[in-house]
C-alpha cells in the first residue's frame, strides 16, 4: 500500500458516526454508551483531511461535549494525526450533525495544543488495515482551563473494514486524563479502549 492509498483509506475510515453499544452492554461498570461524530471539514484542504469530533452519551439526551479538531496528513511519507481545540466551543456545539455550519469554520477558530501531533503506524491483520496513532513515550497533550494546566494522553486506532466482507470500520479511543502531579490516569479509557463501531458513513458526502 502506498502512503497516498493509506492516507485515503484512513480518511474514509475516520469519517462517520461511531458508537460502542455492544461494549457498554457487556461491561457497563467501566464503559458508558458513547456516540462519537467525526465529520469532515474544509479546513487545511490543501495538504490534509480535517475533522470536527464531538461525543455524547447515547443513553441520555444531552448536548455534544469534548469537541476537538483532528487533522490528518502525510508529513513527508509519515502519516500524522494532530489535535486542535476550539477557541469558542459553544459556538460550534452540534455542528457535526449540521455539516453546513462547518463551511464557516476557519483556522483562526482553532487553538493549537502542546504535544498534540501523533505519528501513525500502519499494520494489516486478517484483511483489515489498522492505523495506530500514539504519542511519543512520556508526552502528554497540554492545555489550560481556568489557569490550571490539564494533561491528556492521546491515542487511537482507526480500523478499516475488511475488504471482502460487510464489516464496519471501527475507532478505538484510548484517551486518558492524567493528573498533573502524580501522572496517574484519572478518567477515560482506564480499562482499555472505548471500542466504537461506525454506524453512519460520511466519507462520500
Amino acid at each position: 500500500m502506498t502512503i497516498a492509498d493509506a492516507f485515503e483509506q484512513l480518511s474514509q475510515t475516520l469519517a462517520g458516526t461511531f458508537q460502542n453499544r455492544d461494549q457498554a452492554l457487556a461491561d457497563p461498570a467501566w464503559y458508558v454508551h458513547l456516540r462519537l461524530w467525526c465529520r469532515p471539514t474544509p479546513l487545511f484542504a490543501g495538504d490534509s483531511v480535517t475533522f470536527l469530533l464531538e461525543q455524547a452519551s447515547a443513553a441520555f439526551d444531552q448536548a455534544p461535549y469534548r469537541q476537538r479538531v483532528l487533522r490528518v496528513r502525510d508529513d513527508c511519507g509519515q502519516l500524522t494525526a494532530e489535535y486542535y481545540a476550539l477557541k469558542h466551543p459553544r459556538a460550534w456545539q452540534g455542528a457535526t450533525q449540521l455539516p453546513e455550519r462547518l463551511q464557516a469554520l476557519q483556522s483562526e477558530d482553532l487553538q493549537p495544543l502542546v504535544n498534540s501531533r501523533l505519528p501513525i503506524t500502519i499494520t494489516a491483520n486478517d484483511g483489515r488495515t489498522r492505523f495506530e496513532a500514539r504519542q511519543h513515550p512520556g508526552e502528554y497533550c497540554q492545555f489550560v482551563v481556568n489557569g490550571e494546566t490539564k494533561l491528556v494522553e492521546l491515542a487511537f486506532d482507526a480500523i478499516a473494514p475488511h475488504s471482502d466482507s460487510a464489516s464496519s470500520a471501527a475507532f478505538w479511543m484510548y484517551d486518558k486524563g492524567i493528573d498533573a502531579v502524580t501522572h496517574k490516569p484519572t478518567w477515560g479509557a482506564l480499562h482499555g479502549p472505548f471500542r466504537l463501531i461506525k454506524t453512519h458513513d460520511y466519507s462520500f458526502q
